[in-house]
Parts: C-alpha cells; structure tokens; sequence
C-alpha cells in the first residue's frame, strides 16, 4: 500500500461492523484553520483579516456556564469546549475545506495503514512536552486511548477504545491493531485529547489540567473564572501568541453584553441572538457563527416516564412544536426548523421527511384523545443553564401544549446535574438541549449520540433499530448506506422519542461575539477554536 494518510472517506469504503460495541456522544475535532464561518440561513459577520500577529495580551471570555471537571478531556461536554483546546491536543487534525477528509498531522506526524486497513502505525512528534516539562512518548499515547475504555470514565469513545490493541515498539511509535476496519477510526483519534496520566488526580477536583497545548492551566474558582497562561514551550514555534485566556462566569446574559460593549471582555458565548443580530452590523464586534451541521436543538422524550411510553403521545408533543416560531423568535433566523437530525448535507438527509410534523395543534390534540391523555397530568421540562437559548424555546412549547390541554413545568438544572442525566438516562421525563457532530460518519453519530444511540436517554430500543445501527457501520456502498439511514430516520420520526427542533448556525451555547480587536479567531466545523492562533490589536484610542 502507497505511504500516504487514509482518508476517512478511505476508511468508509473499507468499513465492517463495528459489532456490539456503543458509544456515547460523537465526538469532536481540533481546530481547522478556517477565516469564514458557515451560516445556516442566515448572513455572518466574519472576522477582521489578520495581518502580521502580534504578541502579548489577555483575551476574557465571558460564558453563561462553568466548567465540569469530572471526566476532563476524555468525556466530550458542551461545558468543557474552550478548555480542551486551550489545554490539550489531539494525534490529528481534520483541515478545511474540500479535502476536510484528509486527516492533517497533529501530535502524529505521520501514519500509514497496512493493505487490509487493519493496522495502524502512527509515528509521533517529537520534542513535544507536557506542561509539566516531561516529553511525551507512545506510553502516554497508548494510556489515553486505553483510558478510554474504562467505564467509570464514561468516555464517549469507549467501544472504540475496545476495538483498538495498543503497543508501543518505540517511544514516538504507536501502533494500532483492529479486529475489523472501523470507518469511523480517525473521528476518534481526532477527538481524543491527550492527557499527562501522571497528573490525572488533580483534574476531577480542578486542581489541575495538563495537556500538551497551547496555554497552561494557572487556577479555577469555581463560579467565577478559570485562568490559563501561554505555554512557552508549546511545538508550535512562536505561539500561542496571547499571554493568558480568562474564561470568566458570566451567567446574566446582560450583564455579561455590557461587559463585551464596555471592553471589560474581549469575547462572549452564548450572546442573546436578538443582540448578535444587532452586533453583526456594528464594525467593532464580530459574530462568529461556527455551525456546520454539527449543533441540533432538541426534545427528547423518555418512555420511562408513563405519560410519555404511548407513542401516540410522543407523536403530538412532536406535532405542538412550533419549529420555525422557535428559530425566528429564540434564534432570531440563526437556524433551519427541522424535524430530523440530519444536515442538508449528510447522507442521512432526505428532503421529504425533511417535511414531516408541520407545526399542527389540531393533530397534536386528536393524538392525545386517542391516547386518552389525563389533562391533569403534569410533564417536567428540563434544559440545561449552559444552553440559554433552550429557556426562550420552552417557554414558546409551553403555551403551545398548554393550549391543548398539556401542562410542561419547565424546570432550569444546573450544568454538572444535567449532562449527568443525559449521560445516564437520567431524566425520567422530558428535557431539551443541543446534540453535536452529526457531520462525522453516520455510523459514529448513531452509535455514539445520547439521544440516538441504544441504550439512549430517552430508553427507547427496537430490535430493528439496533440492526440498522450496526448495518450503517458495515456500509461500504453509499446508497445502502443512504437506504438504512433513510429507514432509521422513519423509525425516530414514527417513534418520536427524539424530536429535532433546529439547525443552529450558532454554536451550542448561542453565537459567540469577539470584539473586532481579537485577530484569527479560527474554528473548525465543531465550534471548537485554534487559541494558539488567536492575537489581540490595541483597541483603537
């Protein structure tokens, strides 16, 4: 075989099953070099263009929610999606662009597949340091992947991990056997953020995060900030060029915007979207809309719960949403209404379902006759504080049932208490939030998403669902492949115990908004931004 990189595209054609395994949430990549931002339906700002970078300065971040250490960086957290980048790196990278496929080299240099893409080597960086100064070899590599396996972790990428046989034939050398291909192989080592296993102790606690990248962590206070200095001796030569990130807790969205237009912060997540929309015209800010595909609003309904296990049920609260009144209210044209999961353009999408549940109270309110619904039944709501935008969308769904006999209590939890009862179908009820990643391999998305995968938040399970989840590993032909996802996506649509709300062009915690001195703010499609590329210009006198 020619020693070249394969691509995932590569990989898909070659894939079998994956076999029995689950995942939890797909996972995410490290930064793509990437100046324009991917909009869905609605026009962006993008940001200044970068001229020469210039060293020095602190960027504060405001963002609605804190940190949850628990799991850092092996479990993928919408809560976590600045630390990772800022703290740790990943073996590869996906570029931008039409060859986005391609994995580029990141802490791996170089890999290279046998024929039966059954192993895998991969040669190492070197001269790469943890920040604690101790260089990091295979051993280190082979740990983190491994580390993934274990179930108290709760990694998203445990299945995987199991698939995988590590050794180490040398200290920059890591070599990867699989008992079948695995399609999806390169989303996981994408995605993977290498930690100092020495240090692992101190990060449940956030005493400690020790990666190899860009800016070292200096402290957290909980509910009020988190510091990290500019590592001086990061691989890449002469970055990161900022001298600290503060990511400050800021959760009273105006009070945090005065502090963006008042210059006390550089930066804010999770900017109301009415206020995006209206920043988007002023020079001095930019609105950095991150979306490709990868950011979903949601409800998911439980069958746990009783009111809930009739689908009849599920079908009218998916009827009662009001799709397009959520994206021109709560995300103010930030977003595509749609009932299902795939983007336009994955090969999940399909036009006509695309069509399925037009907004219809009327339906809504037959389905729940002939189910029999109690109207003295109260039905909880949950959203997580992270994903502000979640609250706005509840409120609008709660009349809309209310109107048809349907009482939502609509209830915010703090971030920790949430993703825990996403991460263990802990619910019992109703909730929304945001799901992610769905342009990786289908495959990847199935196994893995919580509100998809089996066993999912919701407890639903079908013999005929699980079959098509693992046939979509096995898929090497792409219209077999489009055939089951089209047949996996009816069942969810007949089912209803997912239903999609919205395709965000923000990402999961609103549109992020940098003052217009902030220089080569570059994310890939996951959101996720290159903080070791990012500089600061004085501001203007």
């Amino acid at each position: 075989m020619p020693n070249r990189p394969l691509t995932r595209r590569d990989v898909l054609k070659r894939g079998l099953a994956l076999g029995s395994g689950v995942l939890v949430l797909a996972g995410c990549s490290v930064p793509e070099r990437q100046s324009t931002p991917l909009a869905v339906g609605s026009p962006t700002t993008t940001a200044p263009v970068a001229t020469t970078p210039r060293r020095g300065g602190v960027v504060r971040i405001g963002r609605p929610g804190d940190i949850v250490p628990a799991g850092a960086p092996f479990v993928l957290t919408a809560a976590n999606v600045h630390l990772f980048t800022l703290l740790y790196d990943t073996l590869v990278s996906y570029d931008s662009g039409p060859a986005s496929d391609a994995p580029q080299p990141r802490l791996a240099t170089r890999w290279e597949w046998t024929a039966d893409a059954r192993r895998l080597t991969l040669s190492l960086r070197p001269g790469v340091k943890f920040h604690t100064g101790r260089p990091l070899t295979s051993d280190d590599v082979k740990f983190n992947l491994e580390h993934l396996r274990e179930p108290a972790v709760g990694s998203q990428w445990r299945a995987y991990a199991n698939a995988m046989h590590i050794s180490t034939p040398d200290p920059l050398t890591v070599v990867i056997d699989y008992d079948a291909p695995l399609k999806s192989s390169f989303d996981v080592l994408a995605a993977t953020f290498i930690a100092d296993p020495q240090t692992l102790d101190q990060v449940n606690s956030g005493q400690g995060f020790v990666g190899t990248g860009p800016f070292k962590f200096r402290e957290w206070l909980p509910g009020d900030h988190l510091t990290v200095d500019r590592n001086p001796d990061y691989w890449q030569p002469g970055k990161p060029y900022l001298d600290q990130v503060e990511l400050r807790i800021t959760p009273d969205a105006q009070t945090a915007l005065v502090a963006l237009e008042s210059g006390a912060l550089e930066w804010m997540s999770g900017v109301p979207a009415q206020d995006a929309r209206r920043l988007q015209a002023d020079p001095n800010y930019q609105v950095m809309l991150t979306a490709s595909g990868g950011t979903f609003h949601y409800i998911g309904l439980d069958l746990a719960f009783p009111p809930l296990a009739d689908r009849r049920v599920r079908q009218a609260f998916n009827y009662a949403l009001n799709r397009q009144r959520m994206v021109d209210t709560a995300l103010t044209g930030f977003g595509r209404a749609t009932p299902i999961v795939w983007p336009r353009q994955s090969l999940g999408y399909d036009a006509a379902q695309d069509q399925s549940y037009a907004f219809d109270l009327a339906k809504a309110r037959q389905l729940l006759d002939a189910a029999s619904w109690n109207a003295d039944t109260l039905v909880p709501l949950a959203y997580g504080a992270l994903v502000t935008l979640s609250a706005p969308m509840a409120q609008i769904y709660q009349a809309d049932l209310a109107s048809i006999g349907v009482k939502l209590d609509v209830r915010a939890v703090p971030n920790a208490d949430f993703f825990s009862r996403l991460q263990t179908a802990g619910f019992n009820s109703a909730w929304t939030t945001t799901m992610a990643f769905m342009q990786l391999s289908p495959a990847t998305f199935l196994s893995g998403a919580f509100p998809v995968r089996v066993p999912n938040a919701s407890h639903f399970e079908s013999d005929r669902y699980s079959q098509l989840i693992a046939l979509t590993n096995a898929d090497t032909d792409d219209q077999t492949l489009k055939t089951h996802l089209h047949e996996l996506t009816q069942i969810m649509l007949d089912e209803s115990f997912i239903a999609p709300i919205a395709e965000s062009a923000a990402a999961t915690t609103g549109p992020e908004v940098a003052r217009a001195t902030v220089h080569n703010a570059a994310w890939n499609r996951f959101g996720l931004f290159a903080y070791e590329d990012i500089w600061l210009s004085p501001p203007a006198p």
